[in-house]
């Protein structure tokens, strides 16, 4: 049965890609009245395809978790490429597609339970399938796989394609990015552009397969609900897909401003804004930054058993946060806030992106709290030919009680976080290959009041990473 049902889905995807790869052929067959032997007699259907672009992309990423004491440790090597084409214009219309594959070089307890504490990997299993951890090799998706049509300032996407929002996003930092299937339309007209959207489908990294909208609450490790038990909405929730509305300006002296709106029909409504303003004071910058969300339920949030429930009926969270920074040509630094209140949680699925707040750090998410306070410096520096970069960032975080359940979802301490990275692109034989380097370590502010199971893969561990891409 499953065998049958990975045919009929790859003879779909294949059906599509073929439609896709054809539409501006037909158009132009069309358009100019050819014949089918005109068309594609002499070479000219391999001429057009070959005039499009490819894209060839390889990743090797080596991932290391060393969680305090007995805890167990982990580590795992992956390795994978992938190769995209994207057509060339035709009218406005173009198609693109792309796949890519992973398997596993190496692992250590990826597979493994904790013994103290029952807890499994929560890092690098993300680098595979966290739905089958048997699964080593077959490990490949069909991910991009759209129609796009482009007119002077306006712009539609349809189909597979990339997304990046403040919240719904790639979030491009394991061996493949988010995904989504929908319909983006885009205008542009001057300093100001408009973004409305719906998305009914998505792949995340971490899996293989694509999920509805409903079904992709819960793919991730869901926490607790607010009785203090396991969150029961895994393929609990109805939901027909996700909206989106997004206006974006540039002024003329280093402003921007965004707002977003997020709507998960049935489940949640979520707007957020952000200002941002650069002053140049000779060779040195002044920049300054202000966000802020506000986030409600809708209807019974996704089901009316409120221990299936995304977010309960009527919960309501904001936060707000502020940059104060300096930069030069090659320097920057900023101090950054943030705050959400402690009249609810803060809840935005983690399979649909990572949150971009002033003052996040890798690693770890400000999302499933309420009542938290943040504070981060972060420091970025470049060479003098912008091959070598490096950034630097360290934070206090201080959340909720571990037993306050209303406002904790995940169980996350209190913390320290530091994060350095260095990133270094190749130039001559090597162009197009980029080799970085991140280093993460989370301490928890009150060690000895936080037991083992909130503690492994939480806090007072180091995560080592480093990753090599090659493009062309």
């Amino acid at each position: 049965m499953k065998k049958e049902r990975c045919c009929l889905r790859i003879a779909r995807e294949t059906g599509l890609l073929w439609l896709v790869l054809f539409f501006p052929v037909m158009l132009q067959a069309q358009e100019k009245h050819y014949t089918a032997d005109s068309v594609t007699g002499h070479g000219k259907l391999a001429s057009l395809i070959k005039s499009g672009e490819f894209e060839f992309h390889m990743r090797s990423f080596y991932m290391q978790t060393i969680n305090k004491g007995d805890l167990m440790d982990y580590a795992s090597w992956a390795q994978g490429a992938g190769l995209g084409y994207y057509s060339p214009s035709f009218k406005g219309f173009h198609v693109g597609f792309s796949g890519f594959f992973v398997f596993q070089v190496f692992e250590n307890n990826l597979r493994v339970t904790d013994p103290r504490t029952g807890s499994i990997n929560r890092y690098e299993i993300l680098l595979y399938d966290m739905n089958d951890y048997k699964n080593r090799k077959s490990l490949d998706r069909l991910e991009h796989l759209y129609l796009s049509y482009l007119r002077k300032n306006f712009h539609a996407v349809f189909g597979r394609q990339k997304v990046n929002t403040p919240l719904l996003n790639e979030q491009d930092n394991r061996m493949r990015p988010n995904v989504f299937s929908g319909l983006t339309l885009h205008f542009h007209p001057g300093k100001w552009s408009y973004t409305t959207a719906w998305y009914s489908h998505l792949t995340m990294r971490g899996t293989v397969d694509w999920y509805t909208i409903g079904n992709s609450f819960g793919v991730y490790p869901f926490g607790r609900n607010t009785f203090g038990t396991t969150s029961d909405y895994k393929g609990n929730i109805k939901s027909k897909g996700i909206g989106v509305l997004g206006i974006s300006w540039v002024g003329d002296r280093s402003e921007k401003a965004q707002v977003w709106n997020y709507t998960a029909e049935n489940v949640f409504n979520l707007s957020f804004g952000q200002l941002e303003k650069k002053m140049d004071f000779g060779k040195t910058g002044l920049e300054l930054g202000a966000q802020g969300f506000y986030q409600m339920a809708l209807n019974e949030g996704g089901n009316p058993d409120s221990g299936k429930t995304y977010i309960m009926p009527g919960e309501k969270s904001h936060g707000y946060g502020f940059k104060v920074g300096f930069s030069n040509k090659s320097h920057g630094f900023s101090l950054n806030m943030l705050r959400i209140g402690s009249n609810g949680r803060f809840l935005f699925p983690r399979e649909w992106g990572r949150e971009n707040f002033f003052a996040s750090l890798p690693r770890e998410r400000f999302e499933g709290n309420g009542d938290v306070s943040a504070w981060t410096i972060k420091y970025s520096w470049s060479s003098a030919m912008d091959r070598l970069k490096g950034n630097v960032g360290m934070s206090s975080v201080r959340g909720p009680d571990l037993n306050s359940f209303y406002l904790n979802k995940y169980g996350i301490p209190s913390y320290y976080h530091f994060s350095g990275s260095l990133d270094y692109a190749f130039s001559g034989y090597l162009e197009g290959m980029d080799l970085k380097l991140l280093v993460v370590n989370k301490t928890a502010r009150h060690p000895g009041e936080v037991p083992d199971r909130f503690r492994i893969n939480r806090v007072d561990l180091w995560n080592l990473n480093l990753i090599m891409d090659f493009r062309f």
